[in-house]
């Protein structure tokens, strides 16, 4: 699993970025992680620069990527 770090949002409390696999792992404030495959590593970059509202600029690129529940 992905290593998460705590993010400052509204929507997300978590995320996480493994660049050799390029997955990258959001966990909701419902609890919920989900991870996102084949992400490019700068999205993952402009999430962590958008706090404290990053999922409002990044979220709908995030969610158009294939996903597994975990």
């Amino acid at each position: 699993m992905v290593r998460l770090r705590p993010i400052q949002s509204d929507a997300i409390v978590a995320a996480g970025y493994d660049s050799e696999r390029r997955v990258l792992a959001v966990k909701y404030e419902s609890g919920t992680v989900y991870e996102y495959l084949d992400v490019e590593p700068g999205l993952y970059e402009e999430l962590l620069q958008a706090q404290p509202h990053p999922w409002s600029r990044v979220g709908e690129r995030v969610k158009a990527h294939r996903f597994r529940q975990v």
